[in-house]
């Protein structure tokens, strides 16, 4: 499918869970690293490939780079021509949307140690050495079949100010 996941990001923004292929394909990655960070391995030492991917999902480039795609095939502005920070913007009010939405693990895959991921947005208290900027924390929360959770987050900002700059920290 040429727009998968942005097809997938779409979905997810009307439903109050999702289980379908694309899910799954972002569950079993999340499941791939639960496994070996449940042995202490960090985020950063994960395998090259599986580090790649889970960093892709987390941030969204997937969804960032269909989108563009999308708009630029048809014509329209992107996000970036509003505003220079257009993108972080984005998800910072899509986050909103999804937040407690659960990517749901079905129970066709028996050997997984994860049942779901959830999203979650925070925004950071207010600071007077911000220079404008909001920042906001997005969650991905993971819950195993034991009961217990962990998380992945991303950091990132945007300007209060529509022609702003935007940073992005993990």
């Amino acid at each position: 499918m040429q727009y998968e996941y942005l097809t997938f990001h779409c979905d997810w923004a009307v439903h109050p869970s999702l289980a379908g292929p694309t899910a799954q394909k972002i569950l079993e990655q999340f499941d791939a690293a639960n496994i070996h960070l449940k042995t202490g391995v960090e985020l950063h030492d994960l395998t090259g490939s599986l580090r790649m991917e889970i960093d892709r999902i987390s941030k969204m480039r997937y969804f960032e780079e269909q989108l563009e795609g999308f708009l630029n095939a048809n014509g329209l502005p992107t996000l970036e021509g509003t505003r220079s920070d257009g993108w972080i913007h984005f998800v910072h009010l899509y986050a909103k949307i999804i937040e407690d939405c659960p990517l749901v693990m079905t129970a066709k895959n028996r050997s997984a140690t994860i049942v779901s991921v959830t999203l979650k947005m925070d925004l950071a208290k207010a600071s007077k050495q911000d220079g404008g900027d909001i920042w906001f924390r997005v969650r991905w929360i993971i819950q195993d079949k034991n009961g217990l959770s962990g998380e992945i987050f991303i950091l990132n900002s945007f300007s209060v100010s529509p022609h702003g700059r935007h940073a992005e920290i993990v």
